[in-house]
């Protein structure tokens, strides 16, 4: 249930869970962003189609919005977790938050 310790804290795993989920969100958001650049660059190559290639479509913009929103919510939820929160009421919060970065990344890596 509990990884590792942060000071009198332990990380658990629903912690480490909700740090993954805030990876996969910040991936979908780039990826979707590199996607879209890359689809607008090949749709408009040509040197005087700049303000082409840089304004997204109405769906573009709307799922980009999308997957930034479950970002935002990933990231609210960690945040809100009772051990981030007791973490910085106790003065520790950088110190757990690396571990949490080193729990999710699992052993070896």
């Amino acid at each position: 249930m509990f990884t590792t310790l942060i000071g009198p804290l332990a990380v658990p795993v629903d912690l480490i869970a909700l740090q993954h989920a805030v990876l996969a969100a910040d991936r979908a958001v780039g990826d979707y962003a590199l996607a879209v650049r890359d689809r607008r660059r090949a749709a408009f190559p040509d040197p005087s189609q700049a303000v082409q290639r840089c304004t997204w479509a109405a769906g573009e913009q709307a799922e980009f919005d999308r997957r930034w929103e479950a970002y935002v919510r990933a990231g609210a939820a960690l945040r809100a977790h009772p051990v981030l929160v007791r973490a910085r009421v106790l003065g520790v919060e950088s110190e757990a938050l690396r571990a949490l970065r080193e729990a999710a990344a699992g052993p070896g890596r």
